[in-house]
């Protein structure tokens, strides 16, 4: 991609054997990590440093589909066993051709993108999304946990704001793209933050904050917000949690059955996401589609009750952190995952364990009262150190705020006095 070298993707943990030992010697963090001085220093997890405005940047990821296999000529090679992991820039990874800049970043062949029946808020920035599983090995089904990757698998989430979210195609400046990448000791998270010129994303494990982002959100009001490409260790915050040993171990977030079970453009085809992974040999296990789980988009009402909609927005925004396996959900007691029936520790008439005064109220949950609930009032919040999540928002999101509201003043009133 840079200085018109293409490589095919680059697979950590398969392949060359001094491949492999070279990303296992090689370290993920510090002065190590395969950043070149220029690129990293100086940064803190709150730089102040502000890229300019580049209000004509095309879209990152406009692409819907594979974007084919690279033009012919381009050098596909494995990279050499010398080559440093984590790659220093984005297009070491071999995942895209183009930029930003040059019309739209596109996935090479392999390089599957999806969408989720409902989506992460990430203050109404807009995503694009892949997923690149090896040749010659695949994924494992499962009907309520993160699909079963195998080693050598890299997920992308680009991250990008329009200037008017009316016209979401026009006039986008891309700021990063987090990389997740299974290794073969587990997953690992990567930063990437685009540069000025929106021709390369070069890795930032301290993180940056953009200043003063603007931009026209879908109801013609205009939106500021000092964004956060969050650091590496920030990554691990919402990504962490215990497994069977009850080890602190990082998994992705958003690539379950209940939210890839939707349709995709392919090609111009319209194709079920999880059946074309078993299609192109990447997903094993996928029983018939009708008996597969989905989350409804949270804010269809023509798709799944007011209940079915505001537990699935919870699961994809709060319960990475407030689920039994989660550090947030160990402490809190509150379990917000959409697998949960029990309703104490959903919230209902729970006295939160440590949410300080000034959040609203004393309970999590007051039936029929959201103005008198501390669920609502921290997912509405745009108060520092009050809202939650407390990484990767900085502003309200007004259709959350609704439909929270909603089902909790629909549950039948109940004093937790």
């Amino acid at each position: 991609m840079t200085n018109g070298r293409m490589h095919k993707p680059f697979i950590p943990g398969l392949g060359l054997a001094a491949v492999l030992l070279t990303a296992a010697l090689a370290s993920c963090s510090g002065d190590e990590d395969g950043t070149p001085p220029e690129a990293d220093a100086g940064v803190t997890e709150r730089d102040s440093g502000l890229p300019p405005e580049d209000s004509g940047t095309p879209d990152a990821g406009d692409a819907g589909e594979d974007a084919g296999t690279p033009d012919a000529g381009a050098d596909a090679g494995t990279p050499d066993a010398g080559e440093v992991f984590p790659p220093a820039t984005l297009s070491g990874f071999g995942l895209f051709t183009g930029t930003p800049a040059s019309g739209g970043l596109r996935p090479v062949e392999g390089n599957i993108p999806y969408t989720l029946t409902t989506p992460l808020f990430s203050d109404y920035s807009v995503k694009t999304r892949t997923l690149f599983i090896p040749p010659d090995t695949s994924a494992r089904y499962s009907a309520s946990e993160v699909l079963d990757l195998p080693v050598g698998t890299i997920i992308t989430k680009t991250f990008a704001f329009p200037a008017d979210l009316r016209v979401p195609e026009e006039n986008v400046r891309v700021i990063e793209t987090r990389v997740l990448v299974r290794r073969p000791g587990g997953w690992e998270a990567f930063p990437y933050f685009w540069n000025e010129a929106q021709t390369e994303a070069t890795l930032a494990n301290g993180g940056r904050v953009v200043r003063d982002v603007r931009f026209i959100g879908e109801d013609g009001v205009e939106r500021r917000l000092d964004y956060l490409v969050p650091s590496k260790n920030q990554c691990l915050k919402c990504h962490h949690v215990q497994d069977a040993q009850e080890n602190q171990v990082l998994i992705p977030i958003g690539v379950k059955a209940r939210y890839l079970n939707r349709d995709h453009d392919y090609g111009g085809e319209a194709l079920n996401q999880l059946q074309h992974l078993a299609n192109l040999g990447r997903l094993t296990g996928l029983p018939p589609l009708d008996s597969v789980p989905r989350a409804p988009d949270a804010f269809n009402p023509e798709e799944a009750s007011l209940e079915h909609r505001a537990r699935t927005y919870l699961d994809i925004n709060c319960a990475h952190c407030h689920n039994p396996r989660a550090t947030s959900g160990n402490t809190s007691r509150l379990f917000l995952n959409i697998e949960n029936t029990d309703a104490f520790t959903l919230g209902v008439c729970k006295r939160p364990g440590s949410a300080g005064g000034g959040v609203g109220g004393e309970f999590d949950i007051v039936p029929g009262s959201h103005s008198t609930s501390i669920l609502w009032y921290r997912l509405d919040t745009e108060e520092s150190g009050k809202m939650m999540p407390e990484l990767g928002r900085a502003l309200r999101h007004n259709q959350a705020s609704r439909l929270i509201a909603d089902w909790i003043d629909a549950m039948p009133p109940q004093s937790c006095k």
